[in-house]
């Protein structure tokens, strides 16, 4: 390796390293500022299937962010290490950003009132990208080389090697959002159009919208650049968008439970909002929100409803204790 190689080589992987620490800013930030609500609405109450996606989704970040940061620190040759630590993050990564996904997934199967076509669609489609992400992960993960630190001063994990076959792995990650961004937006746009502009409503249907086109710019900006970048340049936002896609899943679950609870639509007992969404006017039922049905699938349908509550825009919130 010439001397102008060593230095852009030297180079990228301290760039690497930035990306990586100011993740691990990003997601150390993230959990201080939202401890509060997280015991309030996770650690409180019964636990159910939303809330271990929730605390997976969350704390399986904490590892891998943990493992990141001990290979830009251990001695530079260390590099046999470095390979089963990156493996270990590369099968951490798939399952995190599955099980994030799959947060809102369920989210969009209940703003379409829990449709029986689209939960089959979403039961093939989720396991079909994520198997095909499992692959794709597994070829990667075998193409990446590390080797000794070529300076001695260098700590940290060097990689020599790295296919781009990973740009793969984002483009189905790119194709879910996608998928789910559409499948949200419909209700969304029928919903604003028939009056719903409570902040119950813009809730569910803003935050879900936003949040898929930020995730939707992260993978399209990392494809950007395991395309065109330097091979070990291939990582260098796989890391920022782990914790970002953890942190936008993580505050749609926080930011529900927190809305309920300030309209005093929350099952304190159970800890977990429950609601359904009507036209006032016309009487039809609305997609409904993400309810403690449809997350636990506890609903014991033969309690009375309360009397509804009117909102802003001609809607109605039933709350289902």
């Amino acid at each position: 390796m010439d001397a102008d190689s060593l230095a852009s080589s030297v180079r990228n992987a301290r760039l690497v390293s930035y990306f990586n620490v100011a993740s691990a800013c990003i997601m150390v930030y993230d959990i201080l500022i939202t401890l509060g609500e997280e015991y309030r609405s996770i650690w409180t109450g019964r636990m159910g299937i939303m809330k271990i996606l929730y605390l997976f989704a969350r704390y399986s970040t904490v590892f891998e962010v943990g493992v990141v940061l001990w290979e830009q620190a251990v001695p530079g040759d260390w590099y046999r290490g470095c390979k089963i630590s990156f493996d270990i993050n590369v099968w951490l990564f798939v399952i995190g950003l599955g099980f994030g996904e799959m947060i809102m997934s369920m989210r969009t199967w209940a703003v379409w009132k829990r449709s029986k076509k689209l939960g089959i669609f979403l039961l093939i489609f989720w396991p079909v990208c994520w198997i095909a992400g499992f692959v794709i992960a597994g070829l990667f993960a075998k193409t990446v080389k590390f080797d000794p630190s070529p300076m001695s001063q260098f700590k940290g994990c060097f990689v020599t090697e790295a296919s781009p076959i990973l740009f793969i792995a984002f483009v189905i990650l790119l194709l879910y959002d996608t998928v789910n961004l559409v499948l949200i937006s419909i209700p969304a746009y029928n919903t604003y159009r028939r009056g719903g502009t409570s902040q119950l409503v813009r809730s569910v249907y803003t935050d879900g919208i936003v949040y898929y086109v930020y995730l939707f710019a992260l993978s399209a900006l990392n494809i950007i650049v395991i395309v065109k970048m330097p091979t070990d340049l291939v990582t260098l936002l796989s890391m920022m968008e782990r914790v970002l896609h953890a942190v936008l899943t993580c505050r749609v679950v926080l930011h529900m439970h927190n809305v309920a609870r300030q309209g005093h639509l929350f099952n304190s007992e159970e800890g977990a909002p429950s609601y359904q969404l009507r036209n006032v006017s016309g009487g039809k039922n609305l997609p409904a929100v993400p309810s403690k049905s449809t997350y636990e699938s506890t609903l014991d349908s033969s309690r009375d409803l309360p009397k509804p509550q009117t909102h802003s825009g001609g809607m109605e919130i039933i709350v289902l204790k």
